[in-house]
């Protein structure tokens, strides 16, 4: 018994380091399996494929062909193409005729959108043998213009009085007349005279359709505006607008507006497109001076990469005890949205996905990315898995890095619509002259490898003529 007795104490002796051992190596394997386990497998599938839009936007604008003058141009040519004799025939009165001489210069305002024309007269009135003296006076007229739809200029011409007032009666021979109430009457045929001649002269002068064609010919072609970058503006001309006759501030002017979509194109020469016939004129109202030039500016997402990469990879990130470390992480387009993928170990082991939403501010000239987040599927498998990663920091850090600042690029551009707009020649005696006021963001297109962002180039541009 006493035997006995001793060998259970040894064994239970024995008993006391035997059970700590167990311990320590059901501990150890706890913890490795519990290791093992913290490292959640995850492999979402790549979100489904959405359409792309195909172009992007066309805003377009009127490119104002200008044929202007000033009140001294009107003048002087208004004194070389009228004559002398403005009238000479029978008046209102049977047997009384009258003769109307111009003896001075025109004088031309502009104003109201009517040119205001004084021409200095001697009138003359004779009834059979019997001639009064000669009456110097003015003759006021007011003159509109407009443009027929077979492009022609008509001038109208319309009397609004004397600038004297006249005898009310006069005797001449045998009868008594009233000079006023005679030379209004004579200016009927005056003022169709002067609408006739004034009409005429301008279309000879200036033979509109002839010019529009040439420019709506010339605009049609690309035209290079620097050799360095090798940048074409390409206009696409749609519409000609005709706008009322433009009178003031001592200036007059015939607008024709060419509704087009100018672009600005980097690289080999646009090819040749098919021309487009001269369209006809539709009636417009209120000029619209602006003029845009669309600037497109592609971002491919490798470059984007390239400077997202190095400060994300093999860099660790984590909240609540858990993290991962981001081994590979790649970008594409998908619809109108981003799609991130992103390769992941540590707490989280495998492949999910992201989406967002790509953004350009044109004010600071920086690309982002907002509202990231992951896309249903790889939401979906982490509410299941690991809801804790669904609220850590790692949006947060992908959406900080993934931005790009194009202001170089944009500066370039904008230099290039200064010199499109600054003159160019679009043909003999042709030329487009403007300049660049604003930049406005117009449109931005994901595409399956790049984003496209175009900005619009705003001024006021004209064409005229030299």
């Amino acid at each position: 018994m006493a035997e006995y007795s001793d060998k259970s104490k040894q064994a239970t002796g024995n008993n006391r380091y035997i059970l700590p051992g167990l311990s320590l190596i059901a501990l150890a394997l706890f913890f490795s399996v519990s290791s093992n386990a913290v490292a959640i497998p995850l492999n979402a599938e790549q979100p489904k494929s959405e359409a792309f839009r195909k172009e992007l936007k066309k805003d377009l604008s009127t490119l104002s062909i200008t044929v202007e003058a000033s009140e001294r141009d009107l003048s002087n040519n208004l004194n070389r193409i009228i004559p002398k004799e403005l009238y000479k025939g029978s008046t209102t009165t049977r047997g009384l005729t009258a003769v109307i001489l111009r003896n001075g210069l025109i004088s031309v305002s502009a104003a109201d959108n009517y040119l205001y024309l004084t021409i200095p007269v001697s009138i003359s009135l004779s009834y059979g043998m019997f001639e009064i003296p000669a009456i110097t006076n003015k003759l006021k007229f007011r003159l509109n213009a407009k443009v027929t739809p077979d492009w022609k200029v008509n001038a109208e011409v319309y009397y609004l009085g004397l600038n004297d007032l006249l005898a009310e009666n006069v005797g001449i021979g045998p009868i008594s007349i009233k000079p006023r109430s005679i030379v209004d009457g004579a200016t009927k045929p005056v003022q169709r005279i002067l609408s006739d001649l004034i009409s005429k002269k301008f279309n000879e002068q200036f033979p509109l359709k002839t010019q529009v064609a040439k420019i709506w010919a010339s605009a049609q072609k690309p035209i290079q505006i620097d050799k360095g970058y090798n940048a074409w503006l390409q206009i696409t001309p749609q519409d000609l607008l005709i706008y009322p006759f433009y009178a003031q501030h001592g200036i007059a002017k015939l607008n024709i507006g060419l509704k087009s979509f100018a672009e600005l194109v980097v690289g080999p020469e646009p090819p040749a497109r098919t021309p487009v016939p001269l369209p006809d004129l539709k009636l417009a109202s209120g000029a619209d001076k602006t003029f845009r030039v669309a600037l497109n500016t592609d971002l491919f997402y490798k470059d984007l990469l390239n400077i997202a990469l190095p400060l994300l990879l093999n860099k660790e990130l984590g909240s609540d005890g858990k993290s991962i470390i981001l081994k590979d992480l790649n970008l594409y387009g998908n619809g109108d949205r981003l799609i991130i993928k992103v390769e992941a170990t540590g707490s989280l082991d495998g492949l999910f996905y992201l989406d967002c939403r790509p953004v350009f501010n044109p004010q600071t000239n920086v690309f982002s990315v907002e509202d990231v987040d992951f896309d249903m599927q790889s939401k979906s498998l982490l509410l299941n898995t690991a809801d804790w990663f669904l609220h850590g920091t790692i949006r947060n850090q992908i959406q900080e890095k993934l931005n790009m600042d194009l202001t170089q690029r944009l500066t370039q551009v904008r230099e290039m619509a200064g010199k499109a707009l600054a003159r160019f020649k679009l043909a003999d005696n042709v030329f487009l002259t403007g300049n660049v006021k604003t930049i406005k963001l117009s449109d931005v297109m994901v595409q399956k490898e790049k984003i496209s962002i175009q900005v619009n180039a705003e001024g006021e541009t004209a064409i005229v003529f030299q």
